[in-house]
């Protein structure tokens, strides 16, 4: 008979894979929280607003911050379906430990399927991440071309009161 602390031991190792993807996906929910956030915050400033230049800017953004919200969630889907495939492994590998099932191979398959659901949701999350810096351009080439537009006005109106 196999004893009882094998059998716990060995499927409990999956769980350091497992405790990953469960930071991972805090993490990335935060992401996912705060992206929405801003979307539901542009889309409110969009109705209110009256300049222009502004309501440009929005709409400028809003498709890259959709697309981030997007790319986030499916990252969070696949990191779920890593868990799944991580948490199959466990229960793969006391199965075939109790020899219910000759599938000595399965944990292995399930638990390097689980690893590179990690991987591409890694990927996705990097990629959102270049994203979120074209938002970060545009907000700051906003802000730039108005400060610019300030000083302007500021040295005209300078200009004009001196050669009162």
């Amino acid at each position: 008979m196999i004893p009882p602390n094998d059998i716990i031991t060995e499927s409990l190792g999956p769980a350091v894979a497992i405790t990953g993807i469960a930071l991972l996906l805090n993490g990335i929910s935060a992401r996912f929280s705060i992206a929405s956030t801003r979307v539901r915050e542009l889309n409110r400033e969009l109705l209110t607003t009256t300049d222009q230049d502004r309501i440009a800017n929005i709409q400028r953004q809003i498709p890259f911050f959709m697309e981030r919200v997007y790319l986030i969630r499916n990252a969070m889907f696949i990191l779920f379906g890593a868990l799944g495939m991580l948490v199959f492994t466990a229960v793969s590998i006391a199965l075939a430990k109790l020899h219910f099932v000759h599938w000595e191979m399965v944990p292995v398959w399930s638990f390097l399927s689980g690893l590179v659901l990690m991987l591409i949701a890694v990927i996705l999350e990097a990629y959102e991440t270049t994203i979120n810096l074209r938002t970060l351009d545009l907000d700051v080439d906003h802000s730039f071309s108005r400060l610019s537009e300030q000083v302007l006005n500021a040295e005209q109106s300078n200009a004009d009161n001196s050669g009162d």
